[in-house]
Parts: C-alpha cells; sequence; structure tokens
C-alpha cells in the first residue's frame, strides 16, 4: 500500500507541475504574440494631420475673421473624427501606453474609457484624430487609482468605430469623442518603460 500512495503521490505532483508549465507556457506564447505598438504606427503613412493648414501662411491664419475661424476649427474636427485607420492592425494583439478617460466608472472599478496618447487630450482641448483614440472595454470591473498617471493596456485591436459622450464633474454638457479604433483589453498596468 505504501508503494501504491508514493506512486499516487509522484502522479499528483508531476499533474500538478505540468498544469503550472503549461499555464506557463501558454501565458509566455500569449505574450510572444502580442506587438508593443506606439500612436504613430496607428496613423496611416498617407495620411496628414495638418493638410487644412499647410497652404496657409501664419499672416493668412492670423488674419482671419472669428467666424472663419470657427468654420476652420470645424472643417479640421470632421477631418479628425473621420481620420483613416491602418487596417493591418484589426484583430492584432497590441499593447500600447496611453492616458484613461474613464466612460463606465463605479468607485474604483473601470469598465469602459477611452485611452489617448498625452494627459489632457480631450478634456480641456479639442479631441485628436480618431486614430488617436481607443475605445477600451474590460470584461470586468478593474480597480483603477488615477487618470493622472499612464498605463499600458493589452489586449485585441480592431478598426471598429465609435462615439463616446465624455463627460466631466462640473460641465454641462459632455464633449462627442470619436474613436477609430476599440479594444477587448485583456489587461491594464501601470507604465513602466
Amino acid at each position: 500500500m505504501k508503494n501504491i500512495n508514493v506512486t499516487y503521490s509522484h502522479f499528483l505532483l508531476v499533474w500538478a507541475l505540468t498544469i503550472v508549465l503549461s499555464c506557463f507556457i501558454g501565458s509566455k506564447a500569449f505574450a510572444a504574440d502580442i506587438t508593443e505598438i506606439d500612436w504613430e504606427v496607428l496613423i496611416p503613412q498617407d495620411w496628414n494631420p495638418n493638410q487644412a493648414f499647410e497652404d496657409m501662411t501664419d499672416e493668412e491664419y492670423y488674419a482671419l475673421s472669428e467666424a472663419e475661424l470657427v468654420i476652420l476649427e470645424q472643417s479640421v474636427q470632421a477631418m479628425f473624427d473621420a481620420a483613416p485607420v491602418v487596417e493591418a492592425f484589426d484583430g492584432q494583439q497590441v499593447r500600447i501606453p496611453g492616458f484613461v478617460l474613464p466612460l463606465e466608472f463605479s468607485d474604483t472599478l473601470l469598465k469602459e474609457f477611452l485611452l489617448v496618447p498625452y494627459f489632457g487630450a480631450c478634456t480641456h482641448t479639442p479631441p485628436p484624430p480618431a486614430n488617436q483614440i481607443i475605445y477600451g472595454k474590460l470584461k470586468t470591473g478593474t480597480k483603477f487609482e488615477s487618470i493622472y498617471l499612464p498605463v499600458w493596456i493589452t489586449g485585441t485591436l480592431s478598426t471598429t468605430r465609435s462615439q463616446s459622450e465624455l463627460t466631466e464633474s462640473g460641465v454641462a454638457n459632455g464633449v462627442d469623442v470619436q474613436s477609430a479604433y476599440a479594444m477587448d483589453v485583456q489587461l491594464i498596468e501601470p507604465y513602466i518603460e
């Protein structure tokens, strides 16, 4: 009976090690399939976000009336909202740094958000081009501490466009923000270079 118990214990130990190793190898394989990207690669090479200003001198810009400036701002924002995507990233596992703007936030649990390349995007300035905004969705609420600190997000990127209303405490109306990318987020973690 002692030999059977030793054999059975040995079997359990080997079985447990096999499970642990397969999980470790599986997570390494998942990590190997992840491409770390920066924001510039999400802009098609043939798209120029400064196109509206290139044919205009500084003198011409400063000579515009207030009404002309409003029209120019509206046309630039329309161009930004329709910003094209890089189709090659559709369905890719990626990791990208940025700042979180919560959309669905309860206590400290984050479920839906916009990821932007720099702090203050969309809240203190007009929104950046749609191809510089990622709509992120987590399967379950994740504890989130601060919008002031950058994070890494990891998940499956898609070229799915969405419109979100970003509201800010004390502001009567939110800002409509267009995003050209979306991500099923698997991991959100503090940014460490």
